[in-house]
């Protein structure tokens, strides 16, 4: 599966991408009218953004950064746009931007390290994905993150203590359940595999989460075989 739509699919409950601010615009130009053309050009790049415009997202945030060069949130929007187009080396170079200019962004930090991982960069990603944990040691997303990518690389036992410090901290992160238990089953431990993987289909359905019940299902049967 292709590792940042995976990851984007798995943190759905807390995201990788950047948290659109719901505050004013307080980093906003002062003069009036910039301030007038800023916010529109915002607005409307958030809404293409979500409507899957991603060529017009990225039209509006090149208009903010215009105005703003410094808003690290814009960079982070537009790298969220440019990696759904698949342009991963220019979303990098957009979050590596939002982190320059905000040392502390969680989301700027985890989200590029998906794109390391995408992009094969392995140590980059890793070093990323503990940045967000000494940020925020209770930062979920930052260990499942790096369970996962130690699971794709066959390092399943620290996969599997990954997974578990996630679960800790989100006893309701089904994707983590689910991960688990493909870390326990490479490890040889069926039982508790298919406890987790069942675990993970329960939270899936009462999330309402139709796909992720649907895939875990169906990893259960190819299991229980």
């Amino acid at each position: 599966m292709n590792y940042i739509k995976q990851t984007v699919a798995i943190l759905g409950i807390s995201s990788v991408l950047c948290a659109i601010p719901t505050v004013g615009f307080a980093q906003a130009p002062k003069q009036p009218v910039e301030r007038t053309s800023f916010q529109l050009s915002y607005n409307q790049g958030v809404q293409k953004l979500a409507q899957g415009n991603f060529n017009g997202a990225i039209a509006d945030f090149d208009k903010v950064l215009q105005l703003k060069p410094e808003y690290s949130e814009a960079y982070c929007l537009r790298g969220q746009a440019k990696a759904q187009l698949g342009d991963y080396q220019a979303a990098l170079a957009d979050y590596s931007r939002a982190v320059k200019l905000s040392p502390g962004h969680l989301d700027a930090y985890n989200v590029r390290g998906t794109l390391y991982a995408e992009l094969g960069n392995v140590n980059a990603a890793v070093a990323d994905f503990n940045q967000t944990i000494k940020i925020n040691p209770k930062f979920v997303d930052g260990y499942y993150n790096l369970g996962l990518l130690n699971y794709r690389q066959g390092n399943h036992k620290q996969a599997l203590a990954q997974f578990n410090q996630a679960l800790a901290i989100n006893p309701k992160l089904a994707d983590a359940y689910g991960s688990r238990g493909l870390a326990r089953y490479a490890l040889g431990d069926k039982r508790n595999a298919i406890t987790d993987l069942q675990q993970a289909a329960t939270l899936f359905q009462q999330q309402r989460d139709t796909q992720g019940y649907q895939q875990t299902q169906s990893i259960l049967r190819e299991i229980q075989k």
